[in-house]
């Protein structure tokens, strides 16, 4: 089990360095060791979400690194992150076991790219899973995630429209624009469901740590406005994510309920955890 480890940290120094830059290789490189430290090989699958997510804590925020630059493409940051960028990352990097075949680097790359676009292929801004609703679909389609619904969800009847109304390049470029109303259009003819936030438990037992948690949005427009992993601490949930406010990745100081409580923009969460 180590031997793979130090096989695949070998292998990172010698492939993959046209796709990452030497900073992000070194992060992928500590990465590594600190999932040797932590036995991933044998941990269950989300734990090991929990233990990579634990591994960003106090890593800067960015927001927008997604956008930069006119062609749509890869983009590999795992040293400065916004909350998508956060939970792209920490999925891509979880899902690197158990050890298969292949260079580190080429597969984190191809896990990035499943969890970041539309059957994991790049075909222009529309590919990208803008949305988180429609993220989580494709999470599931691929197999990667499951949808933890529960008796106390209600029907999420929020309409996605911002990206085609507000993003720069939709308004550049009519046939961006249609590409990603169509998307909204596929969006907004699935039933969703969330848990209203008053409805979520202070109290371990209702979430598993290093579940997804996808916070619902309190205006129509968008689906979601934020988010970040379920973090255990004393018997108390609370969300790890990359914050604006905090401008890192950090954990919330309040538990989940108060912080959702907290914020008038949070309706309610939608929740996912990784398939063993």
């Amino acid at each position: 089990m180590k031997l793979l480890i130090v096989v695949a940290l070998v292998a990172l120094q010698c492939r993959g360095g046209d796709a990452m830059n030497a900073e992000d290789r070194a992060v992928l490189e500590r990465f590594l060791e600190h999932a040797r430290k932590r036995n991933f090989e044998a941990i269950p699958a989300h734990r090991r979400v929990a233990e990579t997510a634990r591994f960003f804590i106090g890593v800067p925020y960015r927001a927008g690194t997604l956008d930069e630059g006119e062609e749509e493409r890869l983009v590999v940051n795992l040293r400065e992150m916004d909350c998508v960028t956060f939970v792209d990352n920490v999925l891509a990097l979880a899902m690197l076991f158990p050890t298969r075949e292949g260079p580190p680097v080429d597969r984190f790359l191809e896990n990035l790219r499943r969890v970041r676009y539309r059957d994991g292929r790049i075909d222009g801004l529309a590919s990208r899973l803008h949305y988180s609703s429609d993220w989580l679909f494709e999470m599931q389609r691929q197999g990667i995630l499951r949808e933890v619904t529960r008796p106390e969800n209600v029907p999420l009847t929020n309409k996605v429209s911002y990206l085609s109304a507000h993003h720069p390049a939709a308004r550049k470029d009519p046939e961006t624009r249609a590409r990603l109303a169509a998307v909204e259009q596929q969006i907004n003819s699935r039933a969703k469901q969330h848990l209203p936030k008053a409805r979520v438990a202070v109290k371990t037992g209702q979430l598993q740590e290093g579940d997804v948690v996808l916070i619902t949005a309190a205006r129509d427009g968008l689906d979601t406005s934020h988010l970040g992993f379920a973090l255990e601490q004393n018997g108390r949930v609370y969300l790890l994510h990359a914050s604006s406010d905090a401008r890192a990745v950090t954990a919330t100081t309040a538990p989940l309920r108060d912080y959702l409580m907290a914020t008038p923009r949070h309706a309610g969460i939608m929740t996912a955890r990784i398939i063993e």
